[in-house]
């Protein structure tokens, strides 16, 4: 514990000392002594709740849940406390009979099991399971515990003491209860302080709060002697443990933990300590239905019949936990969902372009060698084209890239529907890539509709624009090698074109394109023969050979880098 925490514990435990020897000496008389008594213990509860609140404020994650948590229980404590103040310093009523106020004082446990669950911390299953989620889990957690230890008190304990003596059985029952509870909870503060993590990172916050406990199960355990000895009255004095207990655990709310670390980290968040917690919280409320079960079973073997109460209260116990089940897996049914479209997402976003939504450069080159091993078998036809838009460079700079963007978005579109078998890709920048799945005619016949697409009119912040495209066409087949070069389609050629000399070949065909005059087609045929494709029906028939550019190069040489201009 650090200078200032031990100090400013050491001042309210001071305080808390010089009150209750105040209160017990009777030095005022035993009227003015109860309402010291019961003054600051109504106090107590409220400063705890008002600091467990505002601390909360200024957390986040589990810090702030569990401060959130123990608020709510000490709300429910100090509203128990202010009916129990009435009884004794109004009606007089040194030691209450069972009364609205112990409903208060047993929430206070239900609200309590949940918060020291929160050291733990969040997984990231839970995390991403929701805030609502969790805090109704957190509720439902705490009264199976709370409910699962009131069963097993009564079918070991507590149901015989009860029936052997009839006229105190509510009061007795009720104030054995209370002890059991606290106890339990100091147990979980133990069992929290044992893990290295946690204890490195809470040990202030919980040795105040199982100091805290501690005190208030004191006086709880001095309340249930009192009521089974038939005592008419409880001492002063012996209240001090509800008046240290609620300023401890305003202590501890209001100490901060001992390392800052980043909540929101989700290598954090994934520690070991917070998995194993998690399991932990997830398996305590089976591992009391299941000491429950074992119970019953024994008792029945051993009397022959259960007690009506333990039948009651199991089956209560029983429905908490199957609504707790039944919300876990509607929860995580719709985690594997989410989980299911985040894979799917991200199978897309893998695969597509994410401006143009198209398929992207890598995708696209599976697809053709899919389609190049294809025509290795003789099992299908196919023509790669290779597109690129002119000037695009002047879009950019006249639009920006907003409008660029825009624009690309558009002529995807218009080249996704022109490629009615086949698919289609963006290569990068203005470039684009698509695989028809015909012969070679229908590869031209593609490449004539997509230039008559591209230019189009588009408007782009309300002024017309229209693009031409220059495309390279080549058909994908196996090459038999002759002496001068690359002659037929024969199926069984002993030399095939790659996917890369395919593009690289592509390329050529759409730059000796760019080299006409732009807005044009040229197409390798399996010959290796390069020719223009007419893009208007003047221009000549699509079904005619086209004649062969004048100065081209042998094809069989263009397996190197085509020289770009």
């Amino acid at each position: 514990m650090a200078a200032s925490p031990r100090r400013r514990t050491a001042v309210v435990l001071g305080c808390v000392l010089a009150i209750v020897l105040l209160a017990g000496s009777n030095v005022l008389g035993q009227r003015i002594s109860v309402l010291i008594d019961d003054a600051a213990q109504l106090a107590g509860g409220i400063t705890a709740t008002i600091v467990c609140w505002r601390t909360a404020s200024r957390r986040t994650c589990s810090e702030r849940q569990w401060r959130v948590l123990m608020a709510a229980g000490m709300a429910c404590w100090t509203a128990g406390m202010a009916v129990w103040a009435f009884y004794r310093s109004a009606l007089e009523t040194p030691l209450p009979t069972a009364s609205v106020a112990d409903i208060g004082f047993f929430l206070f446990p239900i609200f309590a099991v949940p918060a020291l669950l929160a050291f733990v911390g969040l997984s990231p299953r839970r995390a991403a399971a929701g805030t609502r989620h969790v805090w109704v889990m957190s509720l439902l957690d705490g009264a199976i515990v709370v409910g699962s230890l009131f069963v097993l008190s009564w079918a070991t304990v507590l149901g015989a003491v009860v029936h052997a003596s009839e006229s105190e059985s509510i009061e007795f029952l009720v104030a054995i209860m209370y002890p059991i509870t606290d106890l339990v909870l100091v147990a979980m503060i133990v069992l929290l302080a044992v893990i290295p993590t946690i204890a490195a990172r809470y040990r202030t916050q919980l040795t105040l709060l199982g100091a805290g406990i501690l005190m208030m199960a004191i006086s709880d355990s001095i309340y249930a002697y009192l009521v089974a000895i038939g005592a008419e009255f409880m001492p002063v004095l012996t209240d001090g443990g509800f008046i240290a207990g609620t300023a401890l655990i305003a202590l501890a709310a209001a100490t901060p933990s001992t390392a800052q670390i980043d909540r929101s980290d989700p290598t954090t968040q994934a520690s070991a300590a917070t998995v194993t917690g998690e399991r932990a919280q997830l398996l305590l409320p089976y591992a009391l239905m299941g000491a429950i079960g074992i119970v019953l079973a024994i008792l029945r073997v051993l009397t022959g019949e259960l007690d009506s109460t333990v039948v009651v209260l199991g089956v209560a116990v029983v429905l908490l936990s199957l609504v707790r089940q039944v919300i876990t897996l509607v929860q995580n049914d719709n985690l594997l969902r989410s989980l299911s479209r985040a894979q799917a997402e991200l199978t897309y976003r893998a695969h597509h372009d994410g401006l143009t939504g198209l398929l992207n450069r890598s995708s696209f080159d599976e697809h053709l060698r899919a389609a190049v091993n294809d025509a290795r078998a003789g099992l299908g036809r196919a023509v790669l084209l290779l597109i690129d838009l002119d000037d695009f460079k002047g879009i950019n700079d006249r639009f920006g890239h907003g409008g660029g963007d825009r624009l690309l978005v558009e002529l995807a579109r218009r080249l996704d529907r022109c490629v009615t078998d086949g698919v289609v890709a963006r290569f990068g920048g203005d470039e684009f890539t698509a695989l028809v799945y015909a012969d070679l005619d229908a590869g031209r016949e593609t490449a004539v509709r997509i230039t008559e697409a591209m230019r189009v009119v588009h408007e782009i912040d309300g002024h017309p624009v229209s693009i031409g495209a220059c495309v390279g066409v080549v058909q994908i087949g196996q090459l038999d090698r002759a002496p001068n070069g690359p002659a037929a389609v024969t199926g069984q050629g002993t030399s095939t074109v790659e996917e890369d000399e395919l593009m690289r070949l592509a390329d050529r065909a759409m730059y000796t394109a760019k080299r006409s005059g732009k807005a044009g087609i040229y197409a390798y045929d399996t010959a290796g023969t390069l020719s223009v494709v007419p893009s208007r029906p003047d221009q000549g028939s699509l079904g005619t050979k086209p004649k062969m550019v004048a100065g081209e190069p042998d094809p069989a040489r263009l397996i190197g880098p085509p020289t770009r201009t």
